[in-house]
């Protein structure tokens, strides 16, 4: 406050008695009010800071032995954590490492243990110890190893969960991961989840049931990898009522064991493309199941012991005498192969009528590609496969009658692992107005195909995981065939019937086709229209409506590893409608020779789409 102001109300209180006491009292009672205020503030923040210390002490009390080691070095000491819902956290590429034994020590329940990447617990025996406790979490995304005895082991404990992530290392000399009994309790309701590598590097197993009573689920995701070193002991072995999923790598040396079950009515489950080496055991086991799920038409064989329930959980058919099964793509599309030659020799000769206005005695020659693609169907087993081919088709004229000779190479690729080459070469004869047959166009043509059918397995008795095998076969056709030619706007009608046998042969391993016959009838219906025509070109377009049925055998007689099994072709794959456009073009470039166009489509009732160029020339030779 300034001198002035000072003066001034001091002259004025001066000056009047009454005003003085009044001012006066409402200092005092300013003062009585502050110095109530400060009081209750100084109470309050007593108090806080008594709560702040009484919640820091009662938190060391609930969490005494957590522990967060991130110091970026190495602890010696042992972290001892036998409290409830305690944790121990090793973080910042740190590491936990007491040179002896249980560096992690679990007996308290609901407790936690994660091992960050870059960050270590290790020792000379047990790396992480738990004895009787219950709900028990593992995590570790770096490394939990033992040079001596066990990496984890869980003992007598009730509901533990083992997650190694990817990129994740637990390791041990002997047994890596230890499912035992204590004296009073079991391990039950142990889960293991791998994404990362788990190993034994010397001796013992990736994980070790102590006892036929422990139970595990154990799932081996796609990146997870499960290995024994060197061992007569199985990469896992699990006690009674246990599972096994594996879409990764589980290997043992070939001959030895991949999975043993060592107790009653537990399960392996064989997903995606997982590989597994080494048997599948279930010696002196009750109720014990092997489940395969590695997709349609997946060929594989692998080796087991003990007695397996077999199922396939893609409907593929399972044969027992170990358990394999054989995708079926070669045997069960016979039929639609030979309907497809059918149908492409039938437009060969088409486009040959429509050229035989051209003076003098002609021959005529085209070569055609194609690309044809089947959809899978999970329904009927159905296998999804690609075809592509090339060819070239001749036809010279006789007296009465034309002499057909076709070429033709080509690939059908199979959707799991199995692909088919081949080449086939067919001669036979056109005969139009046949006098024989009521004045109707017809033809007969026989010829053989050539097979090199190779395809990838998975099978337990490799190194690999995996089989190349091969095999070499043929296939004997017979395509004939009539047609009614109608007025215009009035569509050509027609009948073939096609015919094949396909000798009995073996592939290089495992598999064996019995000989099998295969019959085709198909009624057509077709027509074309010119868009352009004149002496010197034409546009068509065209159309075929194609009923095919399968008669004859419906099924093929196989065996795996000698097991001898018959697949029976379901009921939907054996008839096809066909519905086919195409569009033509001709250009007459001399007196005696033209050349031609063609593109045609093709779609079916079995998810069959197809698209073929065809380039023709017709001249006189």
């Amino acid at each position: 406050m300034h001198l002035e102001s000072v003066y001034t109300t001091n002259r004025i209180v001066g000056s009047n008695p009454t005003l003085s006491a009044i001012i006066k009292g409402f200092i005092d009672y300013f003062k009585i009010e502050i110095n109530f205020i400060l009081n209750r503030l100084h109470k309050m923040y007593l108090k806080l800071i008594l709560f702040f210390f009484s919640c820091l002490f009662l938190s060391q009390i609930v969490l005494a032995d957590s522990a967060t080691l991130n110091n970026g070095g190495t602890t010696n000491s042992q972290q001892a954590i036998d409290g409830d819902d305690e944790f121990l956290t090793v973080t910042n590429n740190s590491t936990l490492n007491t040179g002896a034994t249980k560096p992690a020590n679990v007996t308290g329940d609901t407790v936690s243990v994660t091992v960050d990447s870059g960050s270590t617990i290790t020792s000379n025996t047990i790396s992480i110890f738990a004895d009787d406790t219950s709900d028990l979490t593992i995590s570790n995304s770096g490394t939990i190893s033992a040079s001596g005895i066990v990496a984890i082991d869980v003992k007598g404990t009730t509901d533990a969960s083992i997650t190694n992530n990817s990129g994740g290392q637990i390791s041990s000399t002997r047994n890596t991961i230890r499912i035992s009994k204590s004296a009073s309790n079991n391990t039950t309701g142990m889960t293991i989840t791998n994404s990362g590598t788990i190993e034994a590097t010397t001796d013992g197993s990736a994980i070790f049931a102590s006892g036929s009573t422990a139970t595990a689920t154990v799932t081996n995701n796609s990146s997870g990898i499960m290995t024994n070193s060197d061992s007569s002991n199985a990469t896992i072995r699990v006690g009674t009522s246990s599972s096994v999923t594996n879409s990764g790598t589980i290997k043992n040396d070939v001959g030895n064991d991949a999975i043993k079950l060592y107790g009653n009515n537990s399960t392996i489950t064989l997903k995606d493309r997982g590989i597994i080496v080494g048997k599948l055991d279930a010696t002196a086991r009750t109720g014990s199941t092997l489940k395969i799920n590695h997709g349609i038409g997946q060929s594989y064989f692998y080796e087991t012991e003990g007695d397996f329930t077999l199922k396939d959980l893609d409907g593929n058919q399972v044969v027992k005498g170990s358990a394999g099964s054989v995708g079926q793509g070669g045997s069960e599309t016979l039929d639609e192969l030979l309907s497809y030659k059918s149908l492409n020799i039938r437009q060969f000769l088409n486009r040959y009528k429509d050229l035989e206005n051209l003076p003098y005695n002609n021959g005529w020659g085209e070569t055609y590609t194609s690309f044809l693609n089947r959809e899978g169907h999970a329904s009927n087993l159905a296998l999804e496969y690609d075809l592509i081919n090339v060819g070239v088709n001749l036809i010279s004229p006789l007296e009465n009658s034309d002499f057909i000779l076709a070429f033709e190479a080509g690939t059908q690729d199979f959707k799991k692992d199995h692909k088919i080459t081949y080449q086939n070469i067919s001669a036979g004869l056109n005969l139009p107005n046949n006098k024989y047959l009521l004045n109707l166009d017809s033809f007969i043509l026989g010829g053989v195909t050539l097979k090199e059918s190779e395809r990838t397995i998975l099978t337990n008795t490799t190194s690999s995981g995996k089989l190349d095998i091969d095999s070499n076969y043929q296939t004997f056709e017979l395509h004939s065939g009539v047609t009614k030619n109608n007025p215009k706007l009035i569509p050509n009608l027609g009948l073939a019937g096609s015919f094949s046998i396909t000798p009995s042969y073996d592939e290089s391993h495992y598999f064996s086709w019995r000989n099998r016959k295969v019959g085709n009838i198909s009624l057509f219906f077709s027509d074309k229209y010119n868009l352009i025509d004149s002496s010197e070109s034409n546009l068509n377009l065209g159309w075929t409506l194609d009923f095919r049925s399968l008669v004859g055998e419906k099924s093929q007689v196989y065996s795996i590893n000698g097991t001898s099994a018959t697949y029976k072709q379901d009921n939907a794959l054996t008839r096809e409608i066909s519905l086919i456009t195409n569009l033509g073009y001709e250009k007459k470039i001399t007196d005696n020779g033209k050349f031609t166009l063609g593109l045609i489509a093709k779609n079916t009732n079995q998810d069959v789409k197809s698209l073929n160029a065809n380039f023709g020339f017709k001249l006189n030779f």
